[in-house]
């Protein structure tokens, strides 16, 4: 079995057309949390599929996607208010379809 990891993922798209690719994108491999960033709980093998998928996608002069890997210990630390608090704490184990 694959050994998933957690992600935070964030990103600045500057063109409408390359954001919607993106987004769509990235829906297929995590869930949103705000406009522009997204948890995934993936392995590590999924996660350089998207980053291939995102390369094909975005503008290297003008856009940029941040990936950060997450320990299971900073991530049991996390705190969420708001909105968001009131969703799901956990991101499912058995990932995401890849379209």
């Amino acid at each position: 079995m694959a050994d998933f990891k957690h992600w935070l993922i964030v990103y600045d798209i500057r063109n409408a057309k390359r954001l919607r690719k993106v987004e769509k994108c990235m829906e297929s491999y995590a869930l949103r949390v705000q406009k522009s960033v997204f948890e995934s709980n993936a392995p590590e093998e999924s996660i350089e599929q998207l980053k291939f998928r995102l390369e094909k996608i975005i503008e290297d002069s003008e856009d940029f996607v941040l990936f950060f890997k997450v320990c299971e210990r900073d991530w049991q630390k996390q705190e969420k208010y708001g909105v968001g608090a009131k969703q799901k704490d956990e991101i499912p184990d058995e990932g995401f379809v890849i379209l």
